[in-house]
């Protein structure tokens, strides 16, 4: 079983080719320019004339146009490294870029620093501009944190250090990550396969290869735990010294950032995770359930990810055949939404190899000069592949719809790109489901939602409050390897329970989302969009034939407001109290309780 080959040549026919070669000439030669100008105005900006502000808006013109040309080069070197780890000619030119992009933010600094805190009226003087006027929400956000800014000098010097400082450190378990290779112990043989793979084989239907991969991936991370350690302290330590740094005017902690970046306010996230808390038990009904078809009392830890074992259709399921269960499922909802997964399919955006350098993980990527999206997996037919094809093909979508907007307008945060995939997942669930015949095939279908429970409500929360703690612990000092254990062991049991046997100690080291160098707490943002997603989708018949033109009116609001006014302005509700949350939660606790009805 093999998935697709991405088309990406036909952005850039490959790293050499002049049309990779005008683009990189393109942004070096804007960066010039750039550096240029802004020294020239510099002086300006204490005092600025109309033909300043002029020359400011001609300035942001020429950085939307650099970013997007960075932005589609940066996207083509990751597509390259994500399905070859060992590229050497995209590394140095994924260095090159690195700095560049360096370079290209500490040129920035200045006109940030003067839009951050100049005076209103001149602000608006700014804004006063056709193409200028999208970037309004975003700017306004920035002049929201200006109290946490730093002199000219500070800023430009963190920028400078960024590359061979924190950002080093996630390339640092890139690298790991592409080169470790699993040993698959058979009790008749043993077989040498990359992460990618291993951790695909983990989804699959056969108990034995699920045990092995698990078994061989904790071997692998075990033997580099160290090295994993080391990143994440170094991770979290370069963000608690620049907090502390940036608190000269009003305190600022390790959760200002996430939130910001998200959109949301800690009430809100306060009352989703109060919520989760609160219905842990009920939760975790979910995984007994599931342990309870599996013959046995509780989960084991290669279980998590396991298709139903009375599944009606065990064989691996061909590529061909899984995007055809998501399109038809999209069908339910709109036609522009399976259309769009059929040209998905057609185009050859979806990369869905095995391949031994390959990167574990799946995501949703576009490259903005031709605003087409691509979509990254590692497929082989279960149907855990089949519902994260959904998930990524809903992400996919949401950049679709909002292709024609501008580039100021299509900055949405994760939390609001999480509600999109999972939405997409929910709706090939619900169509399965209404197709199914035989309780076998309820139970199949029914047994995705316990999955989702079981790891949007329990398995994100346990990411969470394992990363909250250890930030509060690494304000004191760096925490060992057999440490970092020892706290996921815990959080895991309070989260899981009974539900599982034992812990997956070593989770913080081979969970890719811990060693994101520019993102910390890459974790909530998925509850959000798994509870959000479902209230949703509970006015699809409320809604009728205007659901969908309700939902994409959504999804193009989503670059220009926070959370918090775009839930009030389409759906009437305050997500800072626990609620609102509650209510999903409700809708996902009476599916377990589906489940328990058919088995």
């Amino acid at each position: 079983m093999n998935g697709p080959t991405w088309d990406i040549e036909s952005v850039y026919p490959s790293i050499s080719s002049k049309e990779f070669q005008a683009d990189w000439n393109t942004i070096h030669s804007d960066l010039e320019s750039l550096q240029k100008n802004i020294a020239e105005l510099k002086p300006q900006f204490a005092n600025p004339t109309d033909k300043t502000i002029s020359q400011i808006q001609n300035i942001l013109l020429m950085d939307e146009q650099t970013s997007i040309l960075g932005a589609t080069l940066g996207t083509y070197l990751s597509c390259s490294l994500s399905v070859d780890s060992s590229n050497a000619e995209a590394k140095i030119k994924s260095s090159e870029l690195d700095i560049f992009n360096s370079k290209f933010s500490q040129t920035m600094v200045p006109l940030r620093l003067f839009l951050q805190h100049c005076e209103e009226s001149v602000f608006k003087k700014v804004l006063n501009h056709e193409k200028i006027k999208p970037y309004q929400f975003i700017f306004e956000q920035d002049r929201v944190i200006a109290t946490y800014s730093l002199p000219e000098a500070q800023e430009t010097l963190l920028k400078s250090l960024e590359v061979s400082g924190h950002s080093a450190w996630g390339e640092l378990y890139d690298e790991l990550s592409g080169n470790i290779r699993v040993q698959l112990k058979y009790p008749d043989r043993t077989e040498t396969v990359g992460l990618a793979k291993a951790s695909a084989l983990t989804k699959t239907a056969n108990e034995l290869d699920r045990k092995v991969a698990w078994l061989g991936i904790q071997e692998a991370w075990n033997e580099h735990q160290h090295s994993a350690a080391a990143i994440v302290n170094a991770l979290a330590g370069w963000r608690l010294e620049e907090a502390e740094k940036r608190s000269h005017t009003k305190p600022k902690t390790f959760m200002n950032d996430p939130l910001f970046n998200n959109r949301i306010s800690q009430a809100t996230l306060d009352a989703m995770i109060s919520a989760c808390k609160n219905n842990t038990k009920d939760i975790q009904k979910a995984g007994l359930l599931m342990a309870k078809v599996m013959k046995k009392d509780r989960l084991a830890l290669w279980d998590l990810m396991a298709p139903s074992p009375i599944a009606a259709s065990p064989a691996a399921i061909p590529f061909e055949q899984g995007a055809k269960i998501v399109r038809d499922a999209f069908a339910h909802v709109s036609p522009e939404m399976a259309d769009f997964v059929q040209m998905m399919v057609d185009k050859n955006w979806i990369e869905g190899r095995i391949l031994p350098n390959k990167r574990t993980g799946a995501y949703c990527t576009g490259f903005l000069k031709t605003q087409e999206p691509r979509v990254y997996m590692t497929y082989m037919g279960s149907n855990s592949d089949i519902g994260t094809l959904a998930h990524e093909l809903g992400h996919g979508f949401h950049a679709w719809v909002m292709r024609d907007m501008s580039l100021g307008e299509q900055n949405y945060p994760m939390t609001l790109a999480e509600t999109a995939s999972v939405f997409a997942e929910t709706v090939l669930g619900d169509a399965l489901m209404s197709k199914a015949k035989s309780s076998e095939e309820k139970i199949e279908n029914a047994w995705g939602d316990l999955e989702s429970a079981m790891a949007f409500l329990v398995n994100i929360p346990v990411r969470y409050d394992f990363e909250h703690r250890f930030y509060e612990a690494r304000k004191e000092r760096t925490l060992s390897a057999q440490e970092l254990r020892e706290l996921m062991k815990t959080v895991w049991t309070e989260w899981y329970g009974d539900s599982t046997e034992g812990a997956d100690e070593l989770f913080w080291a081979h969970k890719l989302h811990f060693h994101i160098a520019d993102l910390s707490f890459y974790n909530f943002p998925y509850t959000f969009g798994y509870l959000f997603s479902l209230s949703i989708y509970a006015r699809r018949q409320e809604l009728g034939a205007s659901f969908m033109d309700k939902y994409k009116a959504i999804l193009r609001d989503t670059g220009r407001m926070n959370a918090e006014e775009l839930i009030m302005k389409h759906l009437g509700e305050d997500i800072t109290q626990p609620a609102f949350w509650q209510k999903s939660i409700d809708v996902v606790k009476s599916k377990i309780s589906h489940f328990e009805s058919l088995i």
